[in-house]
């Protein structure tokens, strides 16, 4: 199941114009791009998956896993850096 923060979900939305509701196909994606999240020093493990939304293109999820869901961090549109490693990646295994 995928949970998030609703608080947080609106700062997204606000944010970055991005909503958790519309983007759990992201974890479908063929092409999707998986990393470990190092970036902040948190007290749990967290991902990044960079790809494609129905609903937004091109996005990068920030995600961990909780009680056995996958809980949301963050989303947003993905950088130019992220878009070029995604074609990359669709270029090699597609």
């Amino acid at each position: 199941m995928i949970t998030w923060n609703e608080k947080k979900r609106r700062q997204v939305i606000k944010d970055h114009r991005v909503d958790f509701k519309k983007i759990g196909d992201v974890f479908d994606d063929p092409f999707a791009i998986y990393s470990e999240d190092h970036g902040h020093g948190h007290s749990e493990e967290r991902w990044l998956i960079i790809a494609k939304s129905a609903e937004f293109g091109l996005v990068a999820v920030t995600y961990t896993f909780r009680n056995g869901d996958t809980r949301l961090i963050t989303a947003r549109r993905a950088e130019k850096w992220m878009r070029r490693l995604y074609e990359q990646q669709k270029n090699r295994i597609g």
